[in-house]
């Protein structure tokens, strides 16, 4: 039976693995944010520049790629927008998960590593799970590190074959599907980093042709590539502070408990077995140090650089062990997995902070949503909100809907003079006088969308609109209607003064 073993362990490891994203959806699991609108523009059949108020140099999709599959998914299957978003969840997060399998002799290592990600190193569980096309670029990211990692035994400043000739492809899919072609610079430097200067220049190369092949798969090759980098200085227009940003734009606060593990291993190495420079001057180890550094300033660098790097660096240095320590066909390795199969499952899939079902008391505004009758805007409308989460759930329920958003899923597409409000707005959340540039320009189709605590707290303090408390948090507001006209009263004879009939 020991021949056997190691095809069990990867049966288990693997079907681990693909069980995890299904059991979240299980649980009635929505992301709430742009796998909705992806999903939701999909159906629609629009371009954002029917859907916004935007301004007029950004043309192009910002992730064409994803856009265009889940439009050839719609048509070819006529999928509902929800159906798109439990694809986008489970799909993306499968390719993250499964795509470094092939990389490894145990498989139980990256299992391992998982479960250590899960527990130390938690956002990676949501953030994975937001079926959002910044994963695939996750997967793209874990590749790339195998790819250019040099082998120990290999001392050449030389990358190999299979590098050069599939990182371009890598590059323009991530450049294509995701749109931030730029963001995949950062490992030539943590190669660099290394020493590795002609490895370095060569992934810059590999780089320039992915990029360009990416933006050429629009048919608007420099354009798109320009826009993108448009799109990420507009990201942090006009702002002061960090609150005027979408929280995934904050610092971090250090990950101290993923610190805690690299400490760890890298002191279970040095007792164990020596110390290796390699342990530490290699691009995936370098690539999570670069994360973590870029991440003090804004903590996406670590979710999307510094956190996949971590979990590969964690699962090779758990492979060494493995492999020092259990035998190719112990049947130890099946315990070993199975305890490894749970804890993962697990790991991801408990519903801790109600990750997993916060959504399920969610509720839209729909035309067909009771006593919502004349509070959605009429045709031609525009809504107007501060918020991302308004314009997300909003389109999410009416993605074919006649009016449009003054705020989608990204400031930086606002108009200029949208913008300066919405900072303001965001400034001082108190202050219902930063509204006032948008009740100006309000008409009687249009409507102004707020997200406030409950019912019991009373609408906005915008006198000049009518509000009604909507679903979830949402008031809704509307210019004063004029009363319905109503024609003047007949008068009736009754008794005079002296009780005689006569007229009043």
């Amino acid at each position: 039976m020991k021949r056997y073993i190691p095809l069990i362990v990867w049966i288990i490891a693997v079907g681990a693995v693909l069980l995890i994203p299904l059991k979240i959806i299980s649980y009635g699991f929505l992301p709430g944010d742009d796998a909705q609108r992806h999903a939701a523009k999909a159906v629609s059949g629009k371009t954002w520049q029917q859907i916004l108020i935007m301004r007029d140099d950004f043309a192009l999709d910002p992730s064409p790629g994803w856009q265009a599959i889940l439009d050839g998914i719609h048509r070819w299957q006529g999928c509902d927008a929800e159906t798109l978003v439990v694809f986008s969840v489970t799909s993306l997060m499968l390719l993250t998960m499964l795509c470094a399998f092939p990389w490894f002799r145990r498989p139980e290592a990256w299992l391992g590593s998982l479960l250590v990600a899960s527990v130390f190193a938690a956002a990676c569980t949501t953030r994975l799970a937001r079926g959002r096309p910044y994963i695939l670029t996750d997967a793209v990211l874990i590749t790339l590190l195998f790819l250019w990692s040099r082998p120990k035994e290999n001392r050449e400043d030389r990358p190999s074959r299979a590098a050069v000739m599939f990182t371009p492809f890598l590059v323009a899919a991530s450049a294509w599907i995701h749109g931030s072609w730029y963001l995949l610079m950062l490992p030539a430097l943590a190669i660099l980093f290394t020493g590795l200067w002609r490895c370095a220049f060569c992934y810059g190369g590999c780089w320039l042709a992915g990029s360009f092949l990416g933006g050429a798969l629009t048919g608007h090759p420099w354009e798109f590539l320009f826009q993108s980098v448009r799109h990420m200085f507009g990201v942090f227009g006009h702002f002061v502070v960090n609150r005027q940003l979408e929280s995934e734009l904050y610092p971090s606060d250090g990950e101290t408990a993923a610190v805690l593990v690299v400490a760890a291993l890298l002191l279970w190495r040095a007792v164990s077995s020596g110390w290796n420079p390699r342990a530490v001057l290699n691009p995936i180890f370098l690539m999570m140090a670069l994360g973590w550094l870029l991440g003090l300033r804004i903590r996406r660098f670590w979710w999307d650089f510094g956190t996949p790097a971590f979990m590969v660096w964690v699962a090779l240095e758990l492979q060494e062990r493995l492999e020092r320590h259990l035998s190719f066909d112990s049947g130890k390795r099946l315990l070993l997995v199975l305890v490894l199969a749970v804890g993962v499952f697990w790991g991801f899939t408990s519903d801790r902070e109600s990750r997993w079902t916060a959504n399920l008391t969610m509720e839209y505004l729909t035309p067909d949503t009771p006593g919502e009758a004349g509070w959605l805007p009429d045709p031609g409308g525009i809504i107007y909100n501060s918020s991302m989460d308004v314009f997300f759930a909003t389109f999410f329920k009416n993605p074919t809907a006649p009016w449009k958003y003054v705020l989608g899923f990204e400031s930086g597409l606002m108009r200029p003079e949208d913008l300066a409000v919405l900072r303001k707005i965001q400034w001082n959340y108190s202050d219902a006088r930063a509204y006032e540039p948008w009740v100006k320009k309000m008409r009687p189709e249009d409507r102004m969308m707020i997200l406030g605590s409950s019912m019991r707290s009373g609408p906005p303090s915008i006198p000049e609109l009518e509000w009604n408390y909507a679903v979830s948090g949402l008031w809704v507001g509307r210019l004063p209607r004029p009363l319905v006209n109503r024609p003047p009263a007949v008068a009736q004879p009754g008794p005079s003064a002296d009780g005689m009939p006569g007229k009043n």
